[in-house]
């Protein structure tokens, strides 16, 4: 148990650094909580307490959390509300926290029953179409990224939005572009890397990701230089 324990704090803050949802929350051991002198959560194998964070109001005020109980079930564990600002996490009754055998292939992880159960809560959140064409019928969970080997993640154990319902046809192409561009991203610093997910994510919200992604496949060069010359209007630009 305690080594899925150590997955889920790793996987969970992850997920909650990458959804921007960190805010001021933070984990406490047992004895950590103990000391609050807290009438709450004293059998909780780790608590975790967020104060003002984002995750006061996800958990408080009705949003989904279907991403967000997975975490906690995909490595053998729940957690109960203490206050509204705090939770504490529990292992699962019965749950089967025996390790994977050491020399378990890829193959034979993906035919554990919990692999199963992740990949059709992937299909079940796609409403089982393509989430890259959009197509029905037969679709397979995708993982769009793998954590460091070294922190030891099974295929179940990564979130729902790491994944993607694909038909065959998108998961085969799929695979092929994000190892080209992962190779293409070996020219950009991890800064640069920062700043365009960040600038995709705010231009692409403001006109559409569709179409500031074919605004910069399909400018010709004397856009491209009116696009350098608006670039250094708003660089100039007097802070507000």
């Amino acid at each position: 148990m305690e080594e899925n324990l150590r997955r889920l704090l790793l996987a969970f803050e992850d997920w909650l650094v990458r959804e921007e949802l960190l805010g001021d929350a933070f984990f406490l051991s047992p004895a950590e909580w103990l000391k609050r002198g807290e009438s709450w959560l004293n059998d909780a194998v780790y608590v975790l307490v967020f104060d003002s964070s984002s995750i006061h109001y996800m958990l408080n005020y009705g949003c989904d959390l279907t991403e967000f109980d997975d975490i906690f079930e995909s490595f053998g564990f729940y957690y109960e509300m203490g206050h509204s600002w705090n939770l504490g996490i529990y292992p699962i009754e019965d749950y089967d926290f025996t390790p994977t055998p050491a020399r378990s292939t890829y193959s034979q992880l993906l035919r554990d029953p919990r692999w199963k159960r992740k990949a059709d809560l992937v299909k079940q959140v796609a409403e089982h179409k393509c989430q890259d064409c959009g197509a029905a019928g037969r679709l397979e969970a995708h993982h769009c990224y793998y954590a460091r080997i070294s922190n030891g993640f099974r295929p179940w154990e990564y979130p729902i939005s790491s994944l993607r319902a694909l038909c065959p046809r998108c998961h085969e192409t799929r695979e092929k572009v994000e190892m080209s561009f992962r190779a293409w991203s070996a020219k950009l610093t991890h800064q640069q890397l920062v700043q365009l997910q960040k600038g995709v994510d705010h231009a692409g919200y403001w006109i559409g990701s569709n179409e500031l992604l074919e605004l910069l496949n399909e400018s010709s060069p004397n856009e491209c230089r009116e696009l350098k010359e608006l670039h250094k209007r708003l660089m100039n630009k007097p802070a507000t």
